[in-house]
């Protein structure tokens, strides 16, 4: 029986998903404008303002063709609430439509090619801004460019890499002409918090860069039945993500323990020795 036990405290161990992990499929889909779904999704989102009544609160519903969020926001002891509708045209060369985001996504083996225009309008000030976007997702990393057509005309690239347990991004905006990099590892004593170092010029042809930790923040991620909790802690106030697994996907950095569940009817088992046995057999471990 302690066999048995210490066996099952082994597998949940080996499917935990470390901050850096967690990190990297969060920021996947949050970059994505909901259209990446091979790993993650955001479901909702929560902000609690520390020392503070307010709080806001995001719910991502995903339709076909769309994506409803409702939003929730307490200001004072007052709230407020909003639902923002994005439709997801899968045809790039669309008309324009307010709050779209006209597509095409292709598979070039295990990476996904995704090139969009995002439209959303603007208030009685501003004009719509409108957006082109070019994406690449691939196993362990990511890469986009946006280029904000109207109301500015500006563009951003940033990258994403995770290796050897180090999740590394670097972004580049032409609105200030500022390179950022930043590189986030583990706690030493908890996988499950990781904290970001910072490096920032502001002048792009300078090869002088200030490097810093950002004590005034770090992450960690909490695993639930259906994915994880992605918390980003501040000193006044944490955001929380609360990620699903898209259904029937296994990421390839973390695999759920549900996903054993989906197994052929073919079970082998293993007795308290260690030995493979066809059949069921009293304390078994099931692989």
């Amino acid at each position: 029986m302690k066999f048995f036990i210490f066996s099952l405290m082994l597998a949940a161990a080996a499917h935990a998903i470390t901050c850096t992990e967690g990190h990297f499929l969060f920021s996947k889909d949050k970059g994505s404008f909901y259209l990446n779904e091979d790993d993650v999704i955001i479901d909702k989102y929560f902000v609690d303002f520390i020392d503070s009544e307010d709080s806001s609160s995001y719910k991502y519903i995903r339709e076909q063709g769309r994506v409803v969020i409702e939003r929730e926001m307490t200001d004072r002891g007052a709230l407020t609430s909003d639902t923002n509708v994005f439709y997801l045209i899968n045809d790039i060369n669309s008309p324009a439509v307010d709050n779209s985001i006209a597509y095409t996504k292709s598979l070039l083996g295990d990476t996904t090619l995704i090139e969009a225009i995002l439209r959303e309008p603007g208030d009685d000030e501003n004009e719509a801004s409108v957006t082109e976007v070019r994406m690449k997702f691939f196993k362990n990393g990511a890469t986009a460019n946006y280029h904000e057509l109207t109301p500015k005309d500006q563009q951003y690239i940033s990258e994403i890499h995770l290796k050897n347990d180090t999740l590394f991004s670097f972004n580049i905006s032409s609105s200030n002409d500022t390179v950022g990099y930043s590189f986030i590892v583990n706690d030493k004593d908890d996988k499950q918090v990781c904290h970001e170092f910072y490096k920032m010029k502001e002048d792009a042809s300078s090869s002088n860069m200030e490097t810093r930790e950002l004590t005034d923040r770090y992450y960690r991620v909490k695993e639930n039945e259906t994915g994880f909790v992605f918390e980003k802690v501040r000193e006044y106030r944490i955001d929380q993500y609360f990620m699903t697994y898209t259904d029937g996907h296994t990421t390839s950095i973390a695999k759920r323990p549900v996903a054993r569940m989906k197994q052929p009817s073919r079970n082998y088992y293993f007795d308290t020795k260690g030995r493979k046995q066809f059949k069921a057999i009293p304390y078994r471990v099931q692989f």
